[in-house]
């Protein structure tokens, strides 16, 4: 069930890739959160099968897990937005430029601010070598998406 989901969301993922790469124009926002939709279900199953969760830890951990994804999303949508402004920006001052640059490089702590506060969530709910693999899964999700698409467009056998 998980192969066939990942399948149909990989899919839908190259052939809205393919349709706004070909229109030369963005995902309209339905569609875009169609697709945000059907990828988070999937990672949902995903980690749910990886780190052994049981129904009250996915009932719990899941809401959680999606508000902190929301959250660090926000972050690295402001993030793009400031520097594509800075950058298109003819008039940014070497100051706009140099504190837009400092943004960027402090995402990441950002980032991980908003994951240890989840994390002391998370405690509440999972137990410590859940806790311990999360990481590790979330990486594996990500390599797996990857992977699958290179397979899909031919570029790894």
């Amino acid at each position: 069930m998980i192969t066939q989901r990942f399948f149909i969301a990989t899919l839908l993922l190259l052939g809205l890739v393919a349709a706004d790469m070909n229109a030369q124009s963005a995902l309209s926002e339905n569609d875009r959160s169609r697709w945000l939709s059907e990828i988070r279900e999937y990672k949902h199953e995903f980690l749910a099968k990886d780190l052994e969760l049981t129904r009250e830890q996915q009932r719990d951990f899941f809401p959680l897990y999606d508000s902190m994804e929301d959250e660090v999303e926000r972050i690295n949508t402001e993030t793009r937005a400031l520097e594509t402004k800075v950058s298109e920006s003819k008039e940014a001052s070497d100051l706009e430029i140099e504190n837009a640059s400092r943004t960027i490089f402090e995402q990441k702590r950002a980032e991980g601010q908003i994951e240890m506060t989840y994390f002391d969530k998370f405690k509440e709910i999972l137990s410590p070598r859940q806790l311990l693999r999360l990481k590790n899964a979330e990486r594996r999700f990500t390599q797996q998406l990857v992977k699958h698409h290179r397979r899909v467009n031919g570029k790894q056998k």
